[in-house]
This record gives structure tokens, sequence and C-alpha cells, in this order.
């Protein structure tokens, strides 16, 4: 009986994208839910990168992941830590996790945990803080340590009680709806994360917790717009991870940068890093702030995108355009460009405001090296200063580089594969 995935690797990374199911599974700190880290040894976001080389605000998130570890008793003490190189980092995606922006997740860092229906995928990402000062942005002080002790301490462990009392939480399905109610489920996660709410309430009142306690953490999940940020990301790195692996398949599984450099996983290349100087795009700045404040692009949230939602589901989310800048007409041609260089149509995530037509999905680096049309994501912007947090959020294209430089190093590997998913041939 012949392989699928040799027949026809592009149909068979789409399918594992299209079926492959996620469940919620915990909510605990990160030291529950990998050996990849340790005292002094953290992940971060993006490729991999040199302590030395770093961007302010993962500078700023790893002073913060001293300090909540207490490896460090002040800001000052944290920063010659890591001056004298005493911190190892590693990507998130190699720990199979996602971190938002500096994506910095030291063993308290409060993390959501995804599992693939059959149990055989795992994956987190760090809870969000909220859009204030928050440790993915590069805050270290006192009010974002208070809160991401009380996030490990009091809400992740009456979230992860609530599960008990809850049938499995679908979170595929999730996306799906918050696309329905007017999110992108990337930048605009209001409807998602009400949603959400609304799902793990009957298990918060049956928890064994203090109601004051469960006040408090309906409280802050009611307050905070982006809360199923990581409920979203981590399930579609467990979809993209079902998609890997997948010989001559030239459909992109992992975007993500570092805020130095930008860079993509495709099926068929494994766990290799094409990369390119992280851009920053046409940002929507906060008031006051410059093109000089931001930080080019960070963050392995662009996972959304990377897994049929996002930016490449704006026209289901027409108010995000307020967020990140543009008009419906942007957010239309952007939804309609992203078709051009995927390879499949997503079976699940469904626009209504196109009759229910679903995203793009399967970025294929043959169609986007044969198009020269840039891949787009939507994305939060930090200060490059440590602890000055965010700055604005914007539509940032994705040069067409590493996915040309990927399509290339396919037709190495496997030439008579390439173009079999639409038929063009060998491109220039």
């Amino acid at each position: 009986m012949s392989d699928p995935t040799r027949s026809d690797p592009t149909r068979a990374t789409l399918d594992a994208l299209n079926g492959t199911d996620v469940h919620l599974r915990h909510v605990c700190k990160a030291r529950d839910a990998t050996d990849r880290i340790g005292p002094r040894r953290f992940l971060h976001a993006g490729p991999p990168i040199e302590l030395a080389d770093i961007p302010g605000p993962m500078r700023g998130a790893i002073i913060a992941g001293l300090l909540l570890e207490r490896e460090a008793g002040s800001a000052a003490e944290a920063e010659a830590i890591i001056d004298r190189g005493e911190v190892s980092i590693s990507p998130c995606h190699d720990a199979n996790a996602v971190g938002a922006m500096a994506g910095i997740i030291t063993p308290n860092t409060p993390v959501v945990v995804a599992e693939t229906a059959d149990g055989g995928i795992r994956t987190f990402s760090p809870l969000n803080e909220g859009v204030g000062g928050a440790m993915r942005y590069g805050s270290y002080d006192e009010v974002t340590l208070a809160r991401l002790r009380w996030l490990g301490d009091v809400l992740a462990p009456a979230l992860d009680a609530a599960l008990q009392h809850s049938d499995p939480l679908d979170l595929l399905a999730l996306v799906a709806e918050g696309l329905r109610r007017g999110d992108d489920c990337h930048n605009r996660l209001v409807a998602t994360s009400a949603t959400l709410l609304v799902t793990l309430a009957p298990g918060l009142l049956h928890a064994p917790f203090d109601r004051g306690d469960i006040a408090k953490v309906v409280s802050f999940i009611a307050g905070n717009g982006h809360f199923a940020l990581p409920f979203a990301i981590s399930a579609a790195k467990a979809v993209t991870l079902a998609a890997g692996g997948i010989p001559g398949s030239p459909i992109v599984t992992a975007m993500a940068s570092n805020g130095r450099e930008f860079g993509i996983r495709v099926s068929g290349l494994g766990d290799r890093w094409f990369t390119v100087p992280a851009p920053i795009g046409d940002p929507v700045l906060l008031e006051g702030a410059t093109l000089d404040d931001v930080t080019p692009t960070m963050g392995d949230s662009m996972i959304s995108e990377t897994a049929g939602f996002g930016a490449f589901a704006m026209t289901a989310a027409p108010a995000i355009m307020s967020f990140v800048g543009g008009d419906m007409a942007r957010a239309q041609e952007i939804t309609r460009s992203m078709r051009d260089v995927c390879a499949g149509t997503s079976g699940r995530f469904l626009i209504p405001a196109e009759d229910f037509r679903g995203t793009p999905l399967g970025i294929d680096v043959h169609r986007v090296r044969a198009t020269g049309i840039e891949p787009v994501i939507n994305n939060g912007l930090a200060h490059r200063e440590p602890g000055r947090g965010r700055v604005g959020a914007g539509i940032t294209p994705i040069p067409v580089e590493p996915f040309a430089a990927a399509s290339r190093a396919l037709e190495e590997t496997v030439p008579e594969r390439v173009g079999a998913a639409d038929g063009q041939g060998r491109h220039a």
C-alpha cells in the first residue's frame, strides 16, 4: 500500500493542519510542563540567539524571569548575572512551546498546556498578563512580578481545577468560534476570551477554592481581552507539529522572531531555520512613541498565521483594523493575497463575511517564491529599551527571502516534487 505522504506531501500536510484535534490539558507552572528549563535555564521566542545579542525587551524579560525565580534580589543583580553570561537560553519552539513577544519562559512561569486528541503531541504557552506592563514586553517592575506570581499561585491552579469539572475543551473549536464572533484570534480575542470564560465558569464554581479568589480570577479574565491568546497559539503549535516532518512538503510549520532575526521552518525540512533580519512593518504607535523606539518584530505568536488564522483571517475581524492599522479594504486585500501563497483552505476556520469560506491555509514556500507575495502577520511591538513595555501594534509583511531559500533547499532535496501542489514546476 502506497504512503500518501510520499505521493502528495502537500496534501498530507494540509490534512494534518485541517484534521488534527487539540484539547486543553492543564494550566500549571512551566516546570511541570517541560524538562527543558531550570535554574537560569530559560526559553525564548524566535530562532536561536546568543545571550549577548538579545534585544532590549528580551533582556528585560530575562531580568523579570530572574526576579520571578528569586535568582536575583534586584534588577541590578539580575543584569549582572546576564552580563556575566550566567543565563542559558534556547528557543521555545525546540521545547514544543510558543511564547508571545520576548517569549521568556522560566520554571515558575504559568502556562497553558495543550495536547492533541491522540495524546501524541503536547505544547504550552505562557498565560497572558494583559496589554499593559508585562514580562513578555520586557517589564520587570513590582506590579508585573506580583501579577505573575498571582497568575502562577492562584489563577493557574484555579483554572486547572476547573478543568477537572469540565468536558475536554476543544481549543481549535474555540478559535473557530472566535472567528465567527469577530476575532482574528491573534491580536483580537475579545469574543474568544469571553467564550473561554463562559466555558470555564461552571468548573470554576465547582473548584475547591476561596470564593474571593475565584471572583478575582473571573474578574481578571473578564478584563483581559487577550486572555485567550496562549490557548489559541498552543493549539496552533500542536497542529503545526502534527503537520511537520513530511518529506518534500513545502508548507511552513513555524514563523517566529527574536527581535533580531525572523525565521521560518518548513515541514519537509525539519527543524532547520531560514532567517532574515527582523522587520518592523507599518505600525500603529502609542501616543508619544516613534519608530526609533520600536524593537523589530519579536515573538512566536505568528504561529497563528502559520495555522490559518490571525492576519490570514482579518476579514473576520473588522474591529482589529483600528488596533493594527488600515481599513476593511486592506483586510480584504491581505486575506485575498494570502490565498495566493497558500496551498489550501481551512475546513474549520470559516469567515462569515466571505460566506463562510475557509481561511487561507498552508503557506507554500514555492508559491511565495514564484509570486513574490510577502506573507503577512499582525503583531504587537515592544520598546527597544528594557522595562519600557508595549509601544504599539501593526501589520508586518515578511520578506520573501527565507521562503525562497527554503524553496531552493527543497529543490535540492526532492527536485522531482517541486511544484506538485500547484503544477507550477520549477521556479526562477
